[in-house]
């Protein structure tokens, strides 16, 4: 159920404003809600900012996995309009854990210090790999990235778990066509962001993404998961 929370993260991607809240749910083929995910972003006086996820499983999600709830926090500053993590943390629980985990980024060294705590237990170690930002500034930043519509390799701590690689696609005419008959719509913007982490059956996480006028995600698609055809997360309000 924990990959349910990354496509929830993906439909967090919020427009540039000073504060912004966004409420999501996410469905699976042939059953009802089974995930909801709050975002909330700030910025403060154009220098710092805070964006704040709690996803929770509902319905036979929530059974299946034991209540699980999971909370999603960065904090940074502002740089000529893009955000810099300083720290990115994740809380996940269930009736029975609760894990915390806590990075810290040292740009100017390019090291992430991560630090894990479970019960009494604390760990702190140097991560993997270093990436300049987190998965939740990456896709606040994206359309940064993007303005030229052309392909674009990233990294981001909470990407793919051997590199944080994040691969963003823009389709061709053809694609594109396709892609709007799959989202219902020909508003906004599409693209195809590639997670490279096996999500469900889905060997590299191809995601389908449609961006309202507005910058914030209205829809995002997982096809063929397993038996039960796609994932799909919608924005509510």
């Amino acid at each position: 159920m924990k990959k349910i929370v990354l496509l929830l993260l993906v439909l967090s991607q919020i427009a540039g404003a000073k504060v912004l809240t966004a409420t999501y749910e996410v469905s699976f083929g042939i059953f009802q809600t089974m995930g909801i995910a709050n975002a909330r972003m700030e910025i403060k006086d154009d220098q710092t900012y805070t964006i704040h996820i709690d996803a929770k499983t509902t319905g036979i999600a929530k059974v299946l996995s034991g209540n699980r709830i999971e909370i999603y926090d960065s904090r940074g500053t502002v740089k000529n309009g893009k955000l810099i993590p300083d720290t990115y943390s994740k809380v996940r629980q269930t009736n029975s854990k609760k894990v915390t985990k806590i990075y810290t980024f040292d740009h100017t060294n390019k090291v992430v210090w991560k630090e894990t705590i479970e019960g009494k237990e604390r760990n702190k170690e140097v991560y993997d790999f270093y990436a300049p930002e987190d998965i939740l500034t990456l896709f606040f930043n994206i359309g940064l990235y993007t303005q030229a519509r052309q392909d674009k390799v990233l990294h981001a701590i909470g990407g793919s778990g051997k590199d944080g690689r994040i691969d963003v696609v823009f389709p061709n005419p053809k694609a594109l066509k396709e892609m709007q008959k799959e989202m219902d719509t020909e508003d906004g913007d599409f693209m195809k962001v590639v997670l490279n982490d096996r999500i469900f059956s889905s060997a590299n996480g191809e995601l389908l993404i449609n961006l309202s006028r507005d910058g914030l995600c209205n829809k995002a698609v997982l096809e063929d998961v397993l038996l039960f055809g796609d994932i799909v997360g919608v924005r509510v309000r």
